[in-house]
């Protein structure tokens, strides 16, 4: 594209520099308000870069005399225009044509739209390549845009450590320091040893398959939205919706949905049973009347998609209420998941999974929420029992951080592993909790924040419901 036909304010970038050389002193917020190379004219980026480097040296201000002398120095001064053109951009600001702060958002508005041109060209430049697949095309021209954003967007650079000393000190005479937790998940030995779930941190839940990892992510799921008044979502790449949807509404109203769909209670036939089971069914949607979940059960979604729909969630809460957020996804579950680009005759599966590891860390930090994937276990879990005195098996073994599936990248990109354990039988059959409950272990791992441990939780399979034990004490040792 020409010149001519770019978004260009060159009078700006004159008003930018000139006030900036006139100032009696330079101002940082303006001086982090563009960046050098949001000028499109390389004359006054050299002439901006000096500014600059004469405020990191120290200082206060930045005359068209020293600007000119550190250029000559530099041997940039007849690059950048030479002493004259300098001394005409500092002449023409002696009456402002604009403040500026004013004109710096102006150069750095101009920039971005040049660079969303240029975005856009890419973006055709490669959605001609026949070799990408149209999921990866569509990621990588959103993630370009969403580039141009946050260069905008930078945060708040360094912090004075000492003055968050005083801060946190300040908080604990307060009596308001220590308050502030990760999201709420319904399970308050849990939320002692994650602190909550935390923005920006990868939890992994792993189990083997029927021993409810489903069901404990979706009471998670309904809870932290109950709860905390923020957003959840669930991507179900095994499960259709309405079956998702059946089981939380179960767990909800603690019916037993599988016996309700086998044997549907009607007024004519059982009136008590009918009035029991819809004003449980009542009360259930009125308890999840007010939360914000959202199902996708799209099987094969590949990380591309998984991005761009959290992304598209995301903006779609904030739009909804500007006072929720989305605070979750949960992804059911991760061995189902595709890399984006799809299989590699030249990538092992354990390469696939490690880069979907590595794509979900980096959406959790992106958008500041907590990404809960499921995971399976090896079955080597099952096969490599307790052995008892008698030398005949007890159980199953406690599960250890390798036996999640192609396990590598999930330990280490996870900020917190989670497993479901089922104790030996005969230990739990000596004291149950709750007359229908059995008893599970829900390990922690790796807790890359805090302690390791277990949570001793009640499963009710009927009502495909979790809740924390009700009797025993809430947490045990594990065995390894």
């Amino acid at each position: 594209m020409e010149a001519g036909q770019q978004p260009i304010d060159l009078d700006a970038e004159r008003t930018f520099l000139g006030g900036l050389m006139l100032a009696t002193e330079l101002n940082e917020d303006h001086l982090r308000s563009v960046q050098a190379e949001d000028f499109f004219d390389r004359r006054h980026r050299l002439i901006f870069e000096s500014i600059c480097q004469e405020s990191e040296g120290g200082g206060a201000d930045a005359p068209s005399l020293v600007v000119i002398d550190r250029l000559r120095s530099q041997g940039a001064l007849q690059t950048a225009g030479g002493a004259e053109y300098i001394e005409q951009i500092v002449a023409s600001q002696m009456i402002p044509k604009a403040s500026i702060q004013r004109a710096g958002r102006i150069v750095s508005e101009q920039a971005q739209l040049r660079q969303l041109i240029q975005a856009a060209q890419e973006i055709i430049q490669a959605a001609q390549e026949k070799e990408v697949e149209i999921g990866d095309k569509l990621d990588a021209a959103e993630q370009r845009i969403m580039n141009i954003r946050d260069r905008r967007e930078s945060g708040e650079g360094m912090v004075d450590m000492v003055q968050v000393m005083k801060a946190i000190t300040s908080q604990m005479s307060e009596g308001t320091w220590g308050h502030e937790r990760g999201l709420i998940t319904g399970f308050d030995r849990l939320d002692r040893y994650l602190g909550g779930l935390q923005p920006g941190h990868f939890v992994v839940l792993g189990a083997r398959p029927g021993m409810g990892k489903t069901s404990l992510a979706l009471t998670i799921a309904a809870n932290v939205a109950r709860l905390n008044n923020c957003g959840v979502g669930v991507f179900s790449l095994e499960m259709p919706a309405q079956e998702l949807v059946e089981r939380l509404l179960a767990s909800t109203a603690k019916v037993n949905m599988l016996e309700v769909k086998r044997n549907p209670p009607t007024f004519d036939s059982d009136p008590e049973r009918f009035f029991k089971v819809m004003e449980r069914m009542g009360d259930a949607v009125a308890a999840m009347d007010n939360t914000l979940i959202q199902v996708d059960d799209q099987p094969g979604l590949t990380l591309a998609d998984i991005r761009h729909r959290t992304r598209n969630l995301d903006r779609q809460i904030k739009n909804q209420d500007s006072q929720k957020k989305l605070g979750v996804i949960v992804i059911d579950y991760l061995q189902l998941m595709r890399a984006s680009g799809g299989g590699s005759r030249n990538r092992s599966r354990e390469q696939e999974v490690a880069e979907i590891s590595k794509g979900l860390k980096g959406l959790a930090k992106e958008l500041n929420i907590t990404v809960i994937a499921l995971s399976q276990l090896r079955r080597q879990v099952e096969q490599e029992g307790v052995v008892g005195e008698d030398g005949k098996p007890k159980g199953d073994r406690e599960p250890r951080l390798s036996d999640l599936r192609e396990s590598g990248a999930i330990e280490q990109d996870a900020d917190s592993v989670l497993v479901l354990h089922k104790p030996n039988k005969a230990d739990d059959d000596d004291d149950r909790s709750v007359e229908d409950a059995s008893t599970v272990k829900l390990l922690v791992l790796k807790n890359r924040h805090g302690d390791r441990g277990a949570v001793m939780l009640d499963f009710r399979p009927q009502y495909t419901l979790f809740t924390p034990q009700a009797v025993r004490k809430d947490s045990a040792e594990m065995v390894h």
